[in-house]
């Protein structure tokens, strides 16, 4: 009797493991027919595609050269490097970096693959969220294929080549699933805001800072619910201070730069409030469900104009909420709110909106980047308003999934792919130049001057050898004490100066204001060797260390966590 007992447990856990093997092959099936234009050597062209080919590129070429973590990358304008890492999260690009490096895949084949796990696990995400809200794999399912095959999602993989916010797509769902969790649900799992938060902190700093104030609003509308149990304000708490303790490595390190100097970014982060009005949406692109690439962004020229949409079904499905039975604020609060807070963000994407009189609102620079709030609301909102409208539920579910892959495919395959006319090879030497509008140069910077040389003797030229970010030159009591280095100057550059008699001396480093390069002083006028490199600050050490060290920590207690709550279940 005992085995027979033990014969039936193992047999469910063996199907249960099948159920999940083919649920993971059917989800990597949809993730493979989403990228299928990148299934062939074809290389379709996207607007930002350049600067992240050349982001993974360059901290390749740094895992080469045996610097980790990435925080230079100094192969780029004429080696004078160019600090991105320290600015735009790249913790996530380490991903196609490990396929090149210990995979031996070239730059396209791992960008590409980097776009189809990306895809897979937003997939994922979606599904898992929805499946917390609504507990039903049917809405899981179809919120996850709403969310995969939407509109603006498909326009930041083939037309923007927007990999931070593609990366958003992953966890932005997350937060609004550890919402729910604290708000309305069992309150047991706030590590969802947390691990979500640290997940867009770490892809795309625009994206997160419109999530802060979507986390802000949706607080602020259920602030009922949170002081009615002081336990879910304590657990929200808890999940903000574990989200700002978990991102401080990449936090920590921007802020050191930006107290320190003075970048493009601190003066053109906010334009004028007028050219956001411009690039706001127009109606008929709001309402079109086509995969449009075009040379601008301005939507009042609707032939030129790019997609700036969120497609037809998330604008179609989401209205049958108010023909579905047993709606009302009090049972579907949170869905109701998704509702309302999609339809006024997609509002403000267009040129209704008053932008103009918005200045403060202007540093997300395209009113279309908040399309990712109502898709991933819509999408959720969308699958529930459907499912509880239709009767023959399974089989309407299953009709609707073809109707969309049909519509995506039309949308994929009628794509206006511009294919290079020329050579990959020239079309990568661009990309080794490409740095977007280069943000993150200090104020000040001059690009063309990239020798070494004495300040008061600019003329003789100093011979040096560089490798990555470091540099080194012999040094003798005739040059001059004070020495322009052709490195673009960030906190964090050392100079060392090693005499004959074998002492090791550290020499002065600032920034030199005239053109915004490393500047040395050898007030003592030492004589030797003068190595110039990039090393880790203190500031970067501490908040890498206490980042590693918490999510390790928030691991360990989310293990913990989950085998005590399955105990008790």
């Amino acid at each position: 009797m005992k085995n027979l007992k033990n014969f039936s447990i193992n047999k469910i856990k063996d199907m249960q493991i099948l159920k999940r093997l083919r649920f993971i092959l059917v989800v990597l099936a949809i993730s493979l027919f989403a990228c299928h234009p990148y299934l062939n050597k074809i290389l379709p062209y996207a607007h930002d595609l350049g600067y992240h080919l050349n982001r993974i590129n360059e901290m390749c070429k740094q895992i080469i050269l045996g610097n980790f973590p990435v925080l230079i990358h100094s192969e780029i304008l004429n080696g004078l490097g160019y600090a991105n890492s320290l600015f735009y999260p790249e913790l996530f690009l380490y991903i196609p970096v490990a396929f090149i490096y210990f995979l031996k895949f070239d730059l396209i084949e791992a960008y590409k693959i980097f776009i189809i796990i990306i895809t897979f696990f937003t997939f994922l995400s979606m599904y898992y969220v929805a499946m917390k809200i609504f507990k039903t794999k049917q809405i899981a399912w179809l919120s996850a294929i709403l969310y995969t095959f939407s509109l603006y999602r498909l326009t930041d993989i083939y037309v923007r080549g927007a990999l931070g916010e593609l990366l958003t797509f992953i966890f932005l769902p997350l937060i609004i699933a550890g919402l729910y969790e604290v708000i309305f649900d069992e309150n047991k799992k706030w590590w969802i805001i947390s691990i979500g938060l640290f997940g867009i902190a770490n892809s795309h700093m625009l994206s997160f800072a419109i999530t802060i104030p979507l986390i802000l609003i949706i607080c602020l509308i259920n602030v009922d619910k949170i002081f009615k149990d002081k336990k879910r304000l304590l657990n929200l708490l808890i999940a903000g201070i574990v989200a700002v303790i978990i991102t401080i490595g990449f936090f920590g390190p921007l802020i050191e730069q930006k107290c320190n100097d003075k970048f493009f970014v601190d003066g053109n982060s906010r334009e004028d409030a007028q050219i956001i009005k411009d690039r706001a949406t127009s109606i008929d692109l709001a309402l079109s469900n086509r995969l449009k690439v075009g040379d601008g962004v301005n939507s009042n020229i609707t032939d030129a104009a790019l997609s700036e949409g969120i497609g037809i079904m998330l604008l179609i499905l989401p209205v049958l909420i108010f023909f579905s039975k047993d709606i009302s604020y009090k049972n579907n609060r949170y869905c109701i709110q998704m509702f309302v807070i999609a339809g006024i963000t997609y509002f403000m994407t267009t040129l209704l909106f008053p932008w103009e009189k918005l200045q403060a609102l202007s540093i997300i620079q395209f009113p279309f980047r908040l399309d990712i709030i109502p898709t991933v609301f819509l999408s959720l909102v969308g699958a529930y308003a459907f499912y509880n409208f239709v009767k023959n539920k399974n089989d309407m579910v299953l009709l609707i999934t073809i109707v969309i892959l049909l519509i995506a495919s039309t949308q994929l395959d009628n794509l206006d792919i511009n294919v290079f006319d020329y050579q990959l090879e020239q079309f990568m030497a661009g990309v080794g130049r490409e740095v977007g509008m280069g943000e993150y140069l200090p104020e000040g910077i001059d690009l063309g001057d990239v020798e070494l040389y004495n300040i008061n003797d600019r003329e003789n030229k100093i011979e040096f050898t560089r490798k990555g970010s470091e540099l080194t030159f012999e040094y003798n009591s005739d040059l001059d004490m004070q020495i322009n280095v052709p490195f673009i100057y960030y906190k964090g550059y050392k100079a060392y100066i090693e005499e004959k008699n074998g002492e090791m001396s550290e020499l002065t480093v600032s920034k030199n204001e005239d053109n915004a390069h490393v500047f040395i002083s050898n007030n003592e006028k030492l004589e030797g060797k003068i190595t110039v490199r990039y090393e880790m600050t203190t500031v970067q050490k501490i908040c890498y260390s206490i980042s590693l060290i918490a999510l390790c920590t928030l691991g360990i207690y989310i293990i913990i966590s989950l085998i005590k709550n399955k105990k008790e279940d």
